[in-house]
C-alpha cells in the first residue's frame, strides 16, 4: 500500500501554537469578517445580555491555570461565572382541560435560567444522593446509563457523573432496548437515568440488564397526569425489580446530606466517559474519553468560538440553543463550549424539534451549531416564507423581492437576529446549502471536520489545526480509485495522530486493533484531498461511495445533501448497486410544499421530485447516471425513533438499507422488465409503431431518461450518448423497423430525434431504391470480410460504370490542357496548366471536399482554397446540415478557427471561391437534389474525400456505411459525365498486417491484405473500413483508370504554431491529458528489453499542418494511375512515447513512474475515473483497451514510407522535410489544453 506523507512537519507538544495558520482568505471573505467584527462591536455596545455573556479574561487565565484534573479545571469556570445564567429551559404552566380535568403543561414564550453556582451545586447535591450507602454507595468508576433528550436535568446528570468520579454512558435517544442491549451488556451500569419520554425502553433495559439497580427519571413533572401515569405504569412493570426515582427526589434527598467532595484521583487516563459511534456504517463502539481528555475540551473552549470573527479583538459570547443529543461528541462539545466560557446554553422544548424555531428565536443565540437536517429545515422554511410573501401583499411584491424579505425574517425573527457564528460539523453540506446559510444568517459558516475518536475538530474550513493535529497522512484507497498520486490533488485515506484520540474502544481491543495502522495512526475511514499542505477538502466516506456497473465511483452521501435542497424534497436515501449501472432513492417528500403548488397524488409527487433532482443535477454539473432514475415515496419520516436516523440526524445506512433494500432490489427489477416489455412491444408493433413514439421510447431504454427529458428537439449527443449507446439506440431501432440507423446519424451534433423519426418514417417509401449494405456485401453476420467482395459493381449502377470516362493522357503535348473547352466534349478531366515541367497539372480547378468539419479536413479546406482561389476555381465543400446555410454555417466556423490569424483573407477568398452544401456523403446521389449532382459531375476537377466516422469502438458493420458506402458514393460521382481525380485519406491502420508488420506504398491492397478479420481489437472496425475504401478505389481505378492517390496518415497531432489547433478527442491528445492530469506513467508504454530496460521505439505522430499541407501539395500533383503514400513520421528519431514523458518531466510537470505495468494500468484507470467531468470524458478511459498491456516498440523502419518522404522532399511540402517531434511542440500541447480549459 503506497502512502503519502502529507506533511513532516511535527507540531509542537502544545495546546497554544506559536504561530498562526496560514490565511487563504479572499478579499470578499476579508470584508465579510470586518462586517461580523463590526456586528459584534455594535452588539457589544447596545446588547448588555450580549456584553454581560463575553468570556471574563480572568476567569478563562484560572481555568487554563487550574491544577490540570478535571474537577479542578470545572470548579474554575463554576466559581468564576458563579453568578451568571449557565442553562435555561422553555417555562412552562400547568393548564387544566376543563372537559376532562387532566393536567398537561403549556410552553410560554420565554425561558427560566439556572446560574452556574446553582448548576454546580445541584451536581454536587446529586452526586452525594447516588454515593449515599443508603443507597447503594455508588463508587468512583462505576457506570452510569443516560438514555435521553439534551436538557437542563441531563446536564445536571452529567456534571454529577464527573463530580462523583463515575463514568458516564451517554445513550443514542430513541434507540428501543433491543438495540441498547449489546451496549448496557458491555458497559454494566449500576444505575440507568432516562428522560420521560425514552421510560418505556428504559424499563424493558432494566429487566434485560442485571447490573442496573435503579432507574432514575428526569425532566418529569408529578403534577402532570402523563407523566405521574407513566411513572406508574414503570414502577408496576418492574414490579420491585428496580427502584423507579424522579431526578428531583434524587437532588431533594442529596440536599440533606452531608457536602460531598468531588471525588477526582488526578490520574489523566482515568476513564470518565464513553461516547458510542453512531452506528450509520455498522456496528456503535464506545470511544473511551478519558479525564485529560475531557479537561482539554474545557480548556481549548475558553474563547467560546475561536476565529468566528478575525479582525475583531472583542471576545464572543456563547450563547447557544441546544439540540443535539449528549450521545454524540458535538452535543457535549457545545454545551462544554458554553459553560467554559461563561456563556449560557438554551435547551430545545421538545425532542421532536417542533419547537426548535421558537426557540431558537426566543433564546436568540449567538452561536449556532448546525448539521445537514437543521439547514434543510431552515431552507424549507425560507422556501414556505418566500412563497407565501410571493402570493400576498398589496401590491404583490416580485419573487425577486419576496425571497429578499423572506431571508430577513428568517434570520430576523426565527433565528433571532444577533448569530456571529455559526460552525456546521457532523456531514458536510452541499455547497448550495452552504451559500444559502451564509446568506440567511449573514455570517461566514465555519466547516468543522471531526469526529467521535477525534474528540474535537482536526481540520477547520480545510486548515488543518495544529494542535491538536500531531501529524497525518493519505494512504491509498485502490478499489474507489484514490491514490495520493492524483493530479491536481492527491487523495487517499485521511490517517492521523492528534492530541486528545481516543486510545480504543471499551472491551473491544480487535476493533481498536483494526482502526490504527502499524504506526499508530488512527484510520478516520474518510477521503480527503490535499489542495495544499495542510489543507484538506473532504471527498466521502469510503463506506458512501458505491461502483455502479459501468465503474463508475459515486459519492451518495455529496447527492444526499444536493438533492435535500429541492423544495420537493424532506428526506432522502441515495441507493445503488455494482451490478446496475444507475441510481435510485427513497424519498421522504416535503407534502406542506407540494400541497402549496396543489401536487397531491404520487405520481405527479414522484415526477415533480424527478424533475427537481434532474434541475439540481444540471446546474451542479454532474453525470446523468448521479440522477436517481427512480424513487420510492416513503409517507413516514427517517427518525431516530424509527432507527433510521443517528442521534444528529444522520443516516443509519444499514438500517436504511436493511428497510429498503428489498423493495430497491425489486424496483430495479421491474424497471428491467419495464424496459424490456417495451422493447418486446415496440418489436411487435414493428412497422406499425409510430416511428416519433418508437424514438423517443427507444431513448428511454438506452439512456435510463424519464419521457419528461426526452423531446424530439434534443439531439442524441445532448442528452449524453456516446458511440457506445447509440450502436444500442440504433440496433433497438433496427429491431423494430427493420430499417437500418446509421450510427453517424444518431451521432450527427445536426440530427435531432424528429429527424430520426423521420428517417424512420421514410423508410418504407425508399425501400425500393437499393442500397449496399454490410449484410448485402458481406453476408449477414460475418466474421471476416474479404476484398473480392468489395468490388464497384456492388455499390454502383452497371449503367454508370458503362459510361464512365476514361482517363485522359495528360502527358499528350498536342493537347493544350490550359483551354477550358478542352474535354468538354467527351469531359475527359481536369481543366488546369500543365505544371513547370509540362508532364502533370499543378493548378487545382474545382475541388470537391468532404469532411471539412473534421480536424484535418478543416485544414485541408484552408489550403485547397488557398490553392483554387489562386487558379480562380472553387471549393465545394459537403457537410451536414438541415440546410446549406446550417452547413454552411458550421463550416465557417470551423475553418475560420483553422486560418489562424488570417481571418480577414479568409472572409475575403470564401466570399469569391467556396460553396457549402448540405449533404449526407452515405446517402444516394450523396442525399442532394439531381439537378446539383449533375452540376456537380459535370464541374467537379478533383474530389478529395477527408470524411469519415472516425471510432475507435464502433464495428466494421456500423461503420460500413458512412466509410464504405460514401466511399463508393463518391466514386460514383468522380466517374460521372467527367472522369475527376480523386484523394483518399485513409489510415495507416488500413496497412497494418496481423504480424505487426505494414504494407508498402506499391502494393495492391486487395492482393497484399486479401482478408480482414472482424473483432473486438481496439480501432478494428475503423480499420477495416478505410481498407475497404482503399479496395474500392482499386476496384475503380483497373475498370476505368480512375486517377487515385492514397494517403495513409498516423497520429495526426496539433498544429504547430496555431494556439489551441488540437483534436481533443483523439488518442494522443487523450493520452496527453491524462498522464498529466493525473500525473502517472508507466516505466515504459513498451515491453521492455531482457534486462528490464527500456527499448528504442519511435512515435510517428506529425502536426495537423504539415500533415494537410503535404496531402495538398502531392495531390495536386498527381499522375495518371494509383499511387499511395504512407504519410507518417519516418524519422529514425527515438522520439517514442516514453521520450515524451520525458520531456514532460524535465518540463516541470509532476509525474510518477510506475515500473509495474498493470499496476500503473490499474492505478491509472482509477484515477482517470476521479478527474472532474470535463477532463474524463476527454481522458483515455474509452480507449484503455489500446493500452491493456505495453506494446511492441515500433521503430521508423517498420512503417515503409520511402515514396512519402521523397514527395515531400520534391514538392517542398512542410518546408520539404518530414519534421521530428520536439519538446517545445510538447509544450505547445500542454500549453494549448489550459488555453483550452482542459487542464
Amino acid at each position: 500500500m503506497h502512502e503519502h506523507e502529507a506533511t513532516h512537519r511535527a507540531a509542537q507538544q502544545t495546546e497554544h501554537p506559536t504561530e498562526p495558520p496560514t490565511d487563504h482568505r479572499t478579499e470578499t471573505e476579508h470584508a465579510a469578517s470586518r462586517a461580523i467584527a463590526s456586528r459584534i462591536e455594535a452588539l457589544h455596545t447596545h446588547d448588555p445580555e450580549f456584553a454581560r455573556a463575553a468570556p471574563s479574561p480572568s476567569v478563562v487565565d484560572a481555568v487554563r491555570r487550574a491544577d490540570g484534573s478535571l474537577i479542578g479545571t470545572i470548579s474554575a469556570a463554576m466559581s468564576g461565572y458563579a453568578d451568571r445564567p449557565a442553562l435555561g429551559r422553555r417555562a412552562e404552566r400547568i393548564v387544566e382541560d376543563p372537559d376532562t380535568g387532566r393536567r398537561t403543561t403549556e410552553l410560554l414564550p420565554h425561558f427560566e435560567t439556572v446560574t452556574y453556582a446553582e448548576l454546580w451545586r445541584e451536581a454536587g447535591s446529586l452526586a452525594a444522593a447516588w454515593a449515599d450507602p443508603a443507597s447503594g454507595g455508588l463508587n468512583a468508576g462505576d457506570f452510569i446509563g443516560v438514555l435521553g433528550f439534551t436538557s437542563t436535568d441531563y446536564a445536571t446528570i452529567d456534571l454529577a457523573c464527573m463530580y462523583l468520579g463515575a463514568v458516564s454512558v451517554p445513550l443514542p435517544t430513541g434507540w428501543s432496548a433491543a438495540r441498547l442491549a449489546p451496549i448496557l451488556t458491555e458497559t454494566e451500569p449500576r444505575i440507568l437515568a432516562t428522560d420521560l419520554g425514552s421510560v418505556d425502553a428504559a424499563v424493558d433495559a432494566v429487566l434485560a440488564t442485571e447490573s442496573i439497580e435503579r432507574l432514575v427519571v428526569f425532566d418529569y413533572d408529578p403534577r402532570v397526569d402523563d407523566h405521574r401515569e407513566a411513572l406508574q405504569t414503570a414502577v408496576g412493570k418492574l414490579d420491585g425489580r428496580a427502584p423507579v426515582v424522579p431526578l428531583q427526589e434524587e437532588l431533594s434527598r442529596g440536599r440533606r446530606l452531608p457536602a460531598l467532595e468531588p471525588r477526582d484521583d488526578g490520574d489523566p487516563d482515568r476513564l470518565v466517559g464513553l461516547i458510542y459511534t453512531s452506528g450509520s456504517t455498522g456496528a456503535p463502539k464506545g470511544a473511551m474519553y478519558t479525564a485529560s481528555m475531557i479537561t482539554r475540551m474545557w480548556q481549548n473552549s475558553r474563547t467560546g468560538t475561536p476565529n468566528a470573527a478575525p479582525g475583531s479583538d472583542r471576545p464572543v459570547p456563547t450563547i447557544v440553543l441546544h439540540y443535539m443529543p449528549m450521545s454524540h461528541v458535538n452535543g457535549r462539545a457545545r454545551l462544554i463550549s458554553g459553560l467554559a466560557s461563561g456563556g449560557t446554553g438554551f435547551f430545545t422544548a421538545r425532542s421532536d424539534m417542533s419547537t426548535l424555531f421558537d426557540d431558537i428565536g426566543l433564546a436568540r443565540p449567538t452561536v449556532l451549531s448546525l448539521v445537514p437536517r437543521i439547514c434543510d429545515m431552515v431552507h424549507q422554511q425560507y422556501l414556505l416564507e418566500a412563497d407565501r410573501l410571493s402570493r400576498t401583499g398589496t401590491p404583490r411584491p416580485a419573487r425577486a423581492e419576496a425571497e429578499a424579505a423572506a431571508l430577513t425574517r428568517v434570520r430576523d425573527d426565527m433565528l433571532g437576529g444577533r448569530i456571529v457564528s455559526a460552525l456546521c460539523g457532523s456531514a458536510p453540506l452541499s455547497s448550495q446549502m452552504h451559500t444559502f446559510m451564509a446568506e440567511v444568517l449573514g455570517t461566514k459558516v465555519i466547516d468543522c471536520y471531526g469526529s467521535t475518536e477525534t474528540t474535537r475538530p482536526v481540520v477547520v474550513d480545510q486548515q488543518v489545526r495544529r494542535p491538536p493535529v500531531i501529524d497525518y497522512r493519505l494512504v491509498d484507497v485502490p478499489e474507489l480509485g484514490y491514490f495520493a498520486t492524483d493530479k491536481p490533488h492527491p487523495r487517499g485515506e485521511l490517517r492521523l495522530k492528534s492530541v486528545g484520540l481516543v486510545q480504543g474502544y471499551y472491551k473491544q481491543p480487535e476493533v481498536t486493533a483494526r482502526a490504527f495502522d502499524e504506526d499508530g495512526y488512527y484510520k478516520t475511514g474518510d477521503v480527503v484531498a490535499e489542495i495544499a499542505p495542510d489543507r484538506l477538502v473532504y471527498v466521502d466516506r469510503i463506506n458512501n461511495v458505491v461502483k455502479l456497473s459501468q465503474g463508475e465511483f459515486v459519492a451518495v452521501s455529496r447527492l444526499e445533501a444536493l438533492y435535500s435542497t429541492s423544495p420537493y424534497i424532506s428526506q432522502i436515501y441515495v441507493y445503488g448497486s455494482s451490478e446496475q449501472a444507475f441510481l435510485l432513492a427513497v424519498v421522504v417528500a416535503d407534502r406542506e410544499q407540494l400541497a402549496l403548488e396543489q401536487v397531491d397524488d404520487d405520481a405527479a409527487i414522484r415526477a415533480k421530485i424527478l424533475d427537481s433532482m434532474r434541475e439540481l443535477a444540471r446546474d451542479a454539473g454532474l453525470n446523468p447516471y448521479e440522477v436517481p432514475y427512480d424513487v420510492i415515496l416513503e409517507p413516514q419520516p427517517f427518525t431516530i425513533e424509527n432507527g433510521l436516523l443517528s442521534g444528529v440526524g444522520k443516516l443509519l445506512r444499514p438500517s436504511l438499507k436493511d428497510r429498503y433494500g428489498a423493495r430497491l432490489e425489486q424496483l430495479y427489477a421491474d424497471i428491467a422488465g419495464g424496459r424490456a416489455g417495451r422493447i418486446a412491444a415496440l418489436r411487435a408493433a414493428g412497422r406499425a409503431a409510430e416511428p416519433l413514439e418508437a424514438v423517443l421510447a427507444a431513448v428511454q431504454i438506452t439512456l435510463g431518461y424519464p419521457a419528461s427529458m426526452v423531446v424530439p428537439q434534443a439531439a442524441f449527443t445532448d442528452l449524453g450518448g456516446d458511440s457506445l449507446s447509440a450502436l444500442t439506440f440504433s440496433t433497438v431501432l433496427e429491431q423494430i423497423f427493420d430499417t437500418e440507423v446509421p450510427v453517424q446519424a444518431v451521432l450527427s451534433p445536426t440530427s435531432t430525434l424528429a429527424g430520426i423519426a423521420e428517417h424512420l418514417a421514410a423508410a418504407p417509401a425508399t425501400a425500393s431504391v437499393p442500397r449496399p449494405t454490410f449484410a448485402s456485401v458481406h453476408g449477414r453476420g460475418a466474421t471476416e470480410v474479404k476484398a473480392g467482395d468489395l468490388t464497384l459493381d456492388r455499390f454502383v449502377d452497371e449503367e454508370v460504370l458503362a459510361r464512365a470516362p476514361k482517363t485522359p493522357d495528360w502527358t499528350d503535348p498536342s493537347v493544350n490542357w490550359a483551354d477550358p473547352s478542352v474535354g468538354r466534349t467527351d469531359l475527359p478531366g481536369e481543366r488546369t496548366d500543365p505544371s513547370a515541367d509540362g508532364t502533370s497539372p499543378t493548378a487545382t480547378g474545382n475541388v470537391l471536399l468532404t469532411g471539412a468539419t473534421g480536424y484535418l479536413g478543416r485544414f485541408l479546406a484552408v489550403e485547397w482554397l488557398e490553392r483554387v482561389a489562386a487558379s480562380g476555381g472553387r471549393l465545394t465543400v459537403l457537410a451536414r446540415g438541415a440546410d446549406d446555410a446550417a452547413a454552411g454555417h458550421r463550416v465557417l466556423a470551423c475553418l475560420r478557427g483553422a486560418s489562424g490569424d488570417r481571418t480577414d483573407w479568409f472572409d475575403a477568398v470564401a466570399a469569391q471561391h467556396l460553396e457549402v452544401l448540405a449533404a449526407d456523403v452515405s446517402a444516394p446521389q450523396l442525399g442532394l437534389d439531381r439537378t446539383t449532382w449533375e452540376r456537380l459531375a459535370a464541374e467537379t476537377d478533383r474530389i478529395v474525400h477527408s470524411a469519415a466516422l472516425v471510432n475507435h469502438v464502433l464495428p466494421y458493420s456500423r461503420l460500413f456505411e458512412p466509410n464504405v458506402a460514401a466511399t463508393a458514393r463518391l466514386i460514383e460521382l468522380a466517374l460521372t459525365h467527367r472522369m475527376k481525380r480523386f484523394a483518399y485519406v485513409s489510415t495507416i491502420a488500413a496497412a497494418m498486417m496481423p504480424d505487426g508488420t505494414f504494407l508498402d506504398e506499391t502494393a495492391d491492397v486487395r492482393t497484399a491484405s486479401p482478408v480482414r478479420q472482424l473483432n473486438d481489437s481496439d480501432a478494428n472496425g475503423y480499420a477495416t473500413s478505410k481498407w475497404a475504401g482503399e479496395v474500392l478505389l482499386r476496384d475503380a481505378h483497373d475498370r476505368t483508370g480512375l486517377p487515385v492517390v492514397v494517403f495513409r496518415p498516423d497520429m495526426i497531432l496539433a498544429h504547430s504554431r496555431l494556439t489551441g489547433q488540437l483534436n481533443l478527442p483523439d488518442r494522443f491528445t487523450r493520452l496527453l491529458l491524462s498522464v498529466v492530469a493525473t500525473g502517472m506513467a508507466p516505466r515504459s508504454f513498451h515491453r521492455l528489453d531482457a534486462d528490464g530496460n527500456r527499448r528504442r521505439a519511435h512515435y510517428s505522430g506529425l502536426p495537423v499542418d504539415f500533415t494537410a499541407d503535404a496531402i495538398a501539395s502531392l495531390s495536386a500533383r498527381s499522375r495518371d494511375g494509383y499511387v499511395t503514400y504512407n504519410s507518417v513520421n519516418a524519422n529514425d528519431d527515438d522520439v517514442s512515447l516514453d521520450e515524451i514523458v520525458d520531456w514532460l518531466i524535465r518540463a516541470g510537470h509532476p509525474i510518477t513512474r510506475i515500473d509495474d505495468y498493470e499496476q500503473w494500468r490499474v492505478r491509472f484507470e482509477a484515477a482517470l475515473r476521479g478527474l472532474p467531468e470535463h477532463q474524463r470524458r476527454l481522458s483515455m478511459l474509452p480507449l484503455m483497451r489500446a493500452y491493456a498491456r505495453p506494446t511492441e516498440p515500433r521503430t521508423s523502419s517498420m512503417v515503409p514510407a520511402r515514396r512519402f518522404t521523397a514527395a515531400v522532399a520534391e514538392s517542398g511540402a512542410g518546408g520539404g522535410a518530414i519534421p521530428s517531434l520536439s519538446a517545445d511542440f510538447i509544450d505547445k500541447y500542454v500549453a494549448d489544453l489550459r488555453a483550452l480549459g482542459v487542464l
